[in-house]
Order: structure tokens, then C-alpha cells, then sequence
């Protein structure tokens, strides 16, 4: 895990944590972000399960990763908790299986106080061609929190690309949110970086869905790339 600040002397209050992603390119997304915070970038080798299994296996990794990242100083007595004001959690591709397996932990569901995914949610499927229907059961938590999030109770944005899998999509469980939230995407294209043209959005209240082009891995990697992009949707009024 690397921690890292804006500057060496800053003691932000919140925490923003990143699963998935080389270092060096996460810092670079964060320094061009608007965020005050500090930023913990976490990485396991692999795949979505290299992701999940070890908080499935030790449920209190997820508070090991925030005293770890050195919750700043209060000016309070000695008895006062040492803790971050707020607690944002952000991943790329694979590494949506972390956030999903936190989720499920219903103390750390109700620590976190956003969510910002970058072409990153998938799932399995209950039914594949011709009809595909996202399983439901993986996307439990993810819908609980965009639920809160159109009732300004918590924050979610998420990106996808048009990249098609053999599981459910970015594309597909973006689909399956909005569906469940009875929330309609509309034409935009106010984001035109390179590889990275916006197709689609949908908002309400504090949840945020943006649609891109892109079909192939370099498009993909684009998510991560200009990833300050939702981490700037995160930024807390006070």
C-alpha cells in the first residue's frame, strides 16, 4: 500500500482509497484532481478474486488499510479516536472485487461515505444469450449504495466503456443500476479527452453514471488514466 499526500506537510481529513492501478499513474490522476485529501493506492496480483479473497478471508483488513494510512491528529483529549472525517473508496477494472466484498461488511457500508468506479463494476450472469440478465446477488451492495446516493445519502459515480465481456459488462450492471433506480441516460458528450469520448449520462441526487465509446483494452485503460475525472465528483461540500 502507498499513501500519498499533496503535500508532505498536508494532514487532510478524509481518505480516498484506490484499488487497481499502477502507482505512479494513480498519483499522477491525483495530482491532477480537485481533491483534498489523502489517497491510499492498494494492489494485489490478479484478478477480481485476488481482490475479494482477502477481505472475504480476514474481515479486518479493511480497518488494518485505514490505520495504516495514518488517520491525522486531533487536537482533542487523549482519549479522543484518532479516525478520518470521511472514507471514499475508488477502483479500476478488477479491482471492483474489493469494493464489492467491503461492501458487505455492514459497518464498513455504512463507514464509506463514496464510491467512485472507473469502467470497473462486473458481475456474473443469471441468464446468458439470448436474454443476458446480470446476477442479482452480485450486485446487492452496489445497488444499496446507489440507492442512498439518489437520495443524496451517499456518493456513487461511475464510468464505463463499451467493451463487451463474456460475464456482465461495465456497461451491462450500469444498465442494471440505473434500471433498478427508475433513472434514464441522456445524450452527452462533454467529456472528449483522447481515447476517451463520453456517449451518455445519468444523474440524481449524489449518483453519477457516465456512458463512453471505446471498445478495446487501450479505451479500458483510459478509465484509470483520467480517473480524476469521478474522484472529482467526490469532493465534500465543507
Amino acid at each position: 500500500m502507498t499513501v500519498i499526500r499533496k503535500e508532505a506537510d498536508s494532514q487532510p481529513k478524509d481518505l480516498l482509497i484506490h484499488f487497481h492501478g499502477g502507482t505512479e499513474t494513480v498519483r499522477t490522476a491525483f495530482m491532477k484532481s480537485e481533491l483534498n485529501m489523502a489517497l491510499a493506492v492498494v494492489n494485489f496480483p490478479g484478478l477480481s478474486t485476488a481482490y475479494s479473497n482477502p477481505f472475504a478471508t480476514n474481515p479486518a483488513l479493511f480497518e488494518q488499510i485505514l490505520t495504516r494510512a495514518g488517520p491525522p491528529a486531533v487536537d482533542a483529549s487523549p482519549t479522543s479516536a484518532r479516525t478520518w472525517q470521511r472514507v471514499y473508496v475508488s477502483s479500476f477494472s478488477a479491482g471492483y472485487g474489493a469494493v464489492r466484498q467491503i461492501l458487505n461488511t455492514p459497518q464498513y457500508f455504512r463507514r464509506i461515505h463514496g464510491i467512485a468506479a472507473a469502467d470497473s463494476i462486473y458481475a456474473g450472469l443469471q441468464q446468458k444469450d439470448p436474454h443476458r440478465e446480470v446476477n442479482e446477488s452480485n450486485m446487492k451492495d452496489f445497488l444499496r449504495f446507489a440507492s442512498l446516493s439518489v437520495d443524496s445519502k451517499k456518493m456513487f459515480v461511475l464510468s464505463h466503456s463499451a467493451q463487451t465481456t463474456p460475464y456482465a459488462s461495465t456497461t451491462e450492471t450500469a444498465d442494471y443500476l440505473l434500471s433498478a433506480v427508475n433513472l434514464q441516460r441522456r445524450p452527452d458528450e462533454t467529456i472528449q479527452r483522447k481515447r476517451l469520448h463520453q456517449t451518455s449520462d445519468a444523474f440524481r441526487g449524489q449518483l453519477h453514471v457516465l456512458g463512453f465509446a471505446g471498445r478495446s483494452g487501450q479505451d479500458h485503460m483510459q478509465h484509470l488514466h483520467n480517473i480524476d475525472l469521478l474522484w472529482n465528483h467526490l469532493n465534500p461540500a465543507d
